[in-house]
């Protein structure tokens, strides 16, 4: 009895192994371009009825054109260009009857009184000003986002201008400071390395055509500084490090102007809580004296 199950499981183990060796075989190896192409792919991050969106507004990508900075900013927010034609199709279409529809509704719940229909000027401005506001919200998610892309690139700076100190080698410094991070510009960096090398080109070139993509201007100052360097023979640290320090100052001149900013926009307030503080005091003093 013994015997015989062995000889089944080993029949069956050695049918498995044939079997996946012919599967492994007979597997039909991709080409050197697919390969490559498929390296070379956008990010996309899929949510849920994304897919939908592109494919019932892709004629209304076809129809509007946008910019290049529009365009890099959209690649940064992920929005797919199609999806944001829709969305300022449907911005304007909002904005021309939904006015309608809140007076009829105000009318038949008898708020409103008014027996003629809403002027011509409000529907157009509105119509105009809601695709506008979806367009200029993109642009600030898109801004916030470099603005903590430069952040992050002024770490990884940092981390290369150490490795470049302890003589790790100026493309080295490059790969394994991509390492130290999860950000978003450390995955993209990463993922730019790799295709740099697996197609055999330079990794300050990725460095630029990640800066290129993204509209990161500090980022294609530095691939250009990094390439000036090392094709004229240069200190690669040294300019690495002045750069980032140069980044660092425009960071703090930036957060230093925008706490001016805040600061401004507080004063109106607390002059008035003062006038109303000095109202609330002088008053009653006021009436005591009659």
């Amino acid at each position: 009895m013994t015997l015989t199950v062995r000889l089944v499981a080993a029949s069956i183990l050695g049918c498995i192994g044939g079997w996946m060796i012919v599967a492994n075989v007979g597997q039909r190896r991709p080409s050197l371009d697919r390969v490559v192409a498929h390296l070379q792919r956008q990010p996309v991050v899929e949510r849920q009825g994304t897919r939908t969106w592109t494919r019932l507004s892709e004629p209304l990508g076809r129809l509007i054109h946008f910019g290049d900075p529009v365009l890099a900013d959209l690649h940064l927010v992920q929005r797919p260009v199609e999806m944001h034609a829709a969305m300022l199709v449907a911005a304007a279409s909002a904005g021309l009857f939904v006015p309608f529809l809140l007076l009829a509704v105000g009318q038949l719940a008898g708020l409103v009184s008014l027996a003629a229909p809403v002027p011509i000027i409000v529907v157009a401005l509105v119509a105009v000003c809601s695709p506008l506001l979806v367009h200029s919200s993109m642009r600030q998610q898109a801004a916030d986002l470099r603005r903590d892309l430069r952040y992050q690139l002024s770490a990884y700076l940092d981390v290369v201008t150490m490795l470049l100190a302890g003589n790790v080698g100026n493309e080295g410094s490059l790969r394994q400071a991509a390492q130290a991070g999860d950000g978003r510009l450390f995955v993209e960096l990463r993922r730019r390395i790799m295709i740099a090398e697996t197609s055999s080109r330079s990794l300050v070139s990725a460095l630029g055509q990640l800066g290129n993509d993204l509209d990161l201007v500090e980022l294609q100052q530095v691939a250009a500084s990094a390439s000036l360097a090392t094709g004229s023979g240069a200190p690669v640290a040294r300019s690495l490090a002045a750069k980032c320090a140069t980044l660092r100052s425009a960071l703090a001149s930036e957060q230093e102007a925008d706490a001016r900013v805040r600061t401004g926009k507080i004063t109106v307030p607390l002059v008035g809580m003062s006038l109303l503080i000095m109202a609330a005091v002088i008053y009653p003093a006021l009436n005591f004296s009659r």
